[in-house]
């Protein structure tokens, strides 16, 4: 394949499309949609909370693979001390991604951002198969998250940091100081949220526009012309982190671009007069800020301990993001739509003078977007793409956790690796195509020896034995927070395209 090539580009258009379809190919590998559905059906009758006071649809992060399944023990984290770091837990195996510590990790109960892979399955199963009770479980859940959830001052407690405790039915986070919001990664179901939110009364906002406001005021820091935003809002308070916060953690340009998702999502679904005032102001100074960056350096900064970097896999994220808001606001807000997508653009530029890692799907999205920069996405995505060819080796150890966290692999590899190879396939041809097909395939049945060992549907978190700090044994568990759910998720979808009953 020439990934220059015009036909080439037309199909990536579609290219989405297409894995939504079922092609005819040969036959399926034996049991994947099986294992999936298994598994969700075991998250709708064990998963759920049916612990403390009040028992709930919401669904559970983390559960031991037992009959039934269970909630984890609460998590020690220990007192600080010389030597001691309190982000470790004491009781639980620490099992980390990257350079994560288990202050961003739900242990007691759920957390429906890192539960994003489960939701998405039990709506395709029902779309796939017209048995409805998946998507109403998922309904439910969200449903009952986003009636009693949010917080006093407009956050949800989710994401990095933050889920909800079920044995104390109320927000949850990591150590006892770890007070924060922080979006994980891109929220997939806006859609299905403006759908099951509470229908607000009159002269209130709804649960999307509160939490619009609330990570404005938290996030925010206008000084003057000066405009600086943070990945970390306070999670309890009204108040805004000190300036401290933004020097040391900085401006991530793709928690920009998730900001920008949320309020032009609420923009462009609200009903109420008085949020568009309030919100379209300051997303337009936020645009403004972005292209004053990007004039200065050539591209979205992202500053971190006061330093500022060109970091091409969130610049590709923030793009991507730039470049749906702009679709979602076109009608509404003409103007403001064109100056995000010239500004999404102008970080493709920036992006193509790097041959450096970005996040394959948001490669994919901004070939998608922009022709012009289409050669260079696509190259980049079947780079990361023939990586996959391989077995997946143990995931690497960041240096800051690399003493306390154990190795192996973990689902979110496979989960990753089945998801590129299935685009792979459906943006090439003939035996190259075959290849990565075959790869996805082969990947998969790595993962389900790796994960699913045993009669449990639910997978487990790690390759291996968990183990305490002092190495002691610990019993296998499922984790969303490490790909459990994405895992499952993929291979459903692996399952429906070997299997398909339609033309490529």
């Amino acid at each position: 394949m020439e990934s220059g090539d015009r036909p080439e580009m037309t199909r990536l258009m579609t290219l989405l499309a297409i894995l939504a379809q079922a092609p005819v190919l040969p036959a399926a590998e034996p049991g994947y949609a099986e294992l999936a559905r298994r598994f969700a059906d075991a998250m709708i009758t064990q998963g759920t909370d049916r612990w403390g006071r009040e028992h709930s649809p919401q669904f559970a992060s983390m559960l031991l693979r037992a009959s039934p399944a269970e909630l984890l023990p609460d998590a020690v984290f220990p007192v600080e001390s010389r030597g001691v770091n309190r982000m470790h837990v004491q009781n639980l195996p620490n099992i980390y991604k990257g350079n994560n510590r288990a202050h961003k990790i739900t242990y007691r109960g759920g957390d429906v951002a890192a539960d994003a892979g489960l939701y998405q399955l039990l709506y395709e199963i029902s779309r796939d198969t017209g048995d409805t009770r998946y998507a109403e479980a998922a309904d439910a859940s969200l449903s009952w998250f986003l009636a009693n959830a949010p917080l006093h001052n407009g956050l949800l407690p989710w994401g990095e940091h933050s889920g909800w405790d079920f044995r104390r039915e109320r927000a949850d986070y990591g150590y006892a100081f770890d007070g924060k919001h922080e979006f994980d990664s891109r929220w997939p179901l806006w859609d299905r949220f403006m759908v099951l939110q509470p229908k607000p009364q009159p002269s209130e906002w709804t649960v999307l526009e509160n939490l619009s406001r609330r990570l404005w005021i938290g996030g925010v820091n206008e000084t003057g012309e000066r405009l600086r935003y943070g990945r970390h809002t306070p999670l309890f308070s009204f108040s805004r982190p000190a300036e401290a916060e933004w020097a040391e953690f900085g401006m991530f340009p793709r928690h920009g671009g998730y900001y920008i998702d949320l309020w032009s999502t609420a923009l462009a679904t609200t009903v109420d007069d008085e949020f568009p005032r309030f919100m379209l102001p300051r997303l337009e100074r936020f645009i403004t800020a972005l292209e004053r960056q990007t004039d200065e350096h050539g591209f979205a900064a992202y500053l971190e301990k006061q330093t500022f970097f060109f970091n091409p896999r969130q610049v590709a994220s923030l793009a991507v993001d730039l470049e749906a808001a702009a679709e979602r606001l076109e009608r509404r807000l003409p103007r403001l739509s064109n100056r995000m997508r010239q500004l999404a653009a102008r970080q493709d530029q920036a992006i193509a003078m790097s041959w450096r890692y970005i996040h394959p799907l948001d490669a994919i999205r901004r070939a998608q977007a922009n022709h012009a920069a289409g050669p260079t996405y696509v190259q980049n995505f079947l780079r990361t793409a023939d990586r996959y060819l391989k077995p997946i080796p143990p995931r690497t150890l960041g240096e800051e956790v690399a003493d306390v966290t154990q190795a192996g692999r973990i689902p979110e590899q496979s989960a990753d690796a089945i998801e590129v190879l299935l685009l792979a396939w459906s943006i090439t041809q003939g035996p190259r195509a075959r290849t990565y097909l075959d790869a996805a395939n082969a990947r998969a049945r790595e993962a389900v020896d790796l994960f699913l060992p045993g009669d449990s549907p639910l997978p487990r978190s790690i390759d291996r034995g968990p183990e305490l700090l002092d190495g002691s044994p610990f019993p296998e568990f499922y984790s969303s927070y490490l790909g459990g759910d994405d895992l499952m998720w993929s291979l459903w979808r692996l399952s429906r395209v070997t299997a398909g009953d339609s033309g490529r």
